[in-house]
């Protein structure tokens, strides 16, 4: 459907909706409708095609996948769900599943058998800054991880700064499948992009789950925490990429890459303990997840 743009005084252009969009979602003279910007689209959306996405979901046979699913669907961009379930503890565990991570999702009603979730908010309008928070987050996750290891300190905030991590994760993907790529050029780097910051954030976790519930000096030689400082290096090689596109970066990352691999490789063929082989399975994961992250760069900024 094609439409011829009207300009008005000097400047203006008016573009009009069809009368058929108009009419079926209840639109007339003085009502509002929301317009996204994003590259070389308008998307425009009102109320009433939100309120749509609706979803009754039964709970019953998931249980231990039951947090996965409800932020599967949170991050779907569902605005309402009606949750059932024939065993109440479910119901129960929902409420905590929610208030952790899905931010802007409330409980509407429920009763002994079901529950009713409702989304409350809008747009983020600070998307960007939210993306470069989600970096530094998980940037940080590397920076104190070498150095509790390196004092042998418990790694305990690196469990929370995890929580972090999966909070913005989740809020971000919902945003783009809702409304859209936010400027950005493809939705999918993007999307990949935060994916791929979640899973280096489940990294960090894992060494912190391993040497935090140890309650004992850590068996570990310094090159093998060189490596995963290394390896942290490189993922903020990659963040300073993401927001700079220095062709000079991509040389550096592709040395860094190299060198971890190499050095990684010297060190499995030494006789090493349990500590030393956690610390370089977890280091190496984390060196090619940043790696990885190189070409949705390339794809976002050529």
């Amino acid at each position: 459907m094609k439409r011829k743009l009207i300009k008005i005084g000097n400047s203006t252009l008016l573009l009009s909706v069809p009368r058929e969009w108009a009419i079926s979602n209840n639109l007339s003279k003085g009502d509002e409708v929301e317009i996204v910007m994003d590259q070389d689209k308008l998307t425009v959306w009102c109320d009433s095609r939100l309120q749509k996405e609706k979803l009754v979901l039964d709970v019953t046979e998931f249980r231990e996948m039951l947090a996965r699913l409800l932020y599967a669907v949170y991050k779907s961009g569902i605005d309402e769900v009606e949750i059932r379930s024939k065993d109440p503890a479910l119901i129960d565990k929902i409420k905590s599943v929610i208030y952790k991570e899905a931010a802007g999702f409330e409980i509407l009603n429920e009763g002994k058998d079901f529950c009713t979730i409702v989304n409350v908010s809008g747009k983020i309008e600070d998307f960007h800054n939210m993306v470069r928070r989600l970096f530094l987050v998980t940037l940080t996750m590397g920076q104190e991880s070498v150095t509790a290891l390196r004092k042998n300190k418990a790694l305990e905030n690196i469990l929370y700064l995890e929580q972090e991590n999966n909070r913005l994760t989740t809020i971000l993907t919902r945003a783009i499948n809702k409304y859209g790529s936010y400027g950005f050029k493809k939705i999918g780097p993007i999307y990949f992009i935060i994916q791929e910051l979640e899973k280096v954030g489940d990294q960090y976790k894992y060494l912190a789950q391993h040497f935090h519930s140890k309650g004992k000096k850590l068996a570990l030689k310094p090159n093998t925490i060189k490596l995963l400082e290394d390896a942290s290096q490189l993922l903020r090689t990659v963040y300073e990429f993401f927001y700079t596109f220095n062709p000079k970066k991509v040389d550096e990352i592709r040395e860094q890459r190299n060198g971890i691999i190499s050095r990684a490789s010297e060190l499995y063929a030494q006789k090493l303990n349990e500590d030393e082989f956690v610390m370089l399975h977890h280091s190496l994961n984390i060196c090619t997840l940043a790696f990885d992250l190189s070409t949705s760069i390339f794809i976002l900024k050529v």
